[in-house]
């Protein structure tokens, strides 16, 4: 426990420097997660948007990510908004003494609920074939699935389910890191 709140004080603390757009946190039942989203403009360049993530859960296992990622809305599909990017993962297995590291591919489809109050669906997957997959990991997948509400300007609430798993090289046999619902709240600066 000790070691994932020196983790999490040090994606807080990554927060100052990299002139943060967004910190998110989502709580399941047996886990949690906090990310921290800022754009490229940060850098110097425009059009993408960065994340550092943090993930543990009660089997001890924890779970590092960066991701880049371009999204935008196509001419005439205004309910609808796309992203595409890149994330790696690195993470260390605890019961199964393992290290998976995985660079995946994916994006993520929002569609925005017309309504008074802003709302939005919003699904995002990450996969990793064997051949970006390395450590004790066959392949990798993470997807998630959410119902947004925005509170107030910045501020969002949301509620979700998120599937994490890799397939081990040792056995065969898939490993579930998250296959629950969670809840979340999302500020933005």
């Amino acid at each position: 426990m000790r070691r994932h709140l020196v983790l999490g004080a040090l994606l807080l603390g990554a927060a100052n420097g990299a002139h943060a757009a967004g910190l998110d946190f989502a709580l399941g039942s047996e886990t949690a997660q906090a990310n921290l989203f800022f754009g490229s403009d940060a850098i110097g360049y425009g059009g993408a948007d960065f994340s550092l993530g943090l993930f543990f859960n009660e089997d001890d296992d924890v779970m590092g990510s960066f991701g880049v990622k371009a999204t935008g809305s196509p001419a005439g599909a205004r309910p609808f908004s796309f992203g595409v990017g890149v994330k790696g993962y690195a993470a260390s297995l605890d019961r199964p003494d393992l290290d998976v590291q995985a660079l995946g591919i994916g994006g993520e489809v929002k569609y925005h609920i017309p309504a008074n109050m802003p709302m939005a669906l919003v699904t995002e997957a990450y996969y990793a074939p064997s051949i970006t997959t390395g450590g004790d990991g066959d392949n990798f997948l993470d997807f998630n699935l959410n119902f947004e509400l925005e509170i107030t300007p910045g501020t969002a609430a949301f509620v979700g389910y998120r599937l994490l798993q890799t397939e081990l090289e040792t056995s065969g046999r898939d490993y579930e890191l998250d296959d629950a619902a969670h809840v979340g709240i999302r500020l933005m600066f």
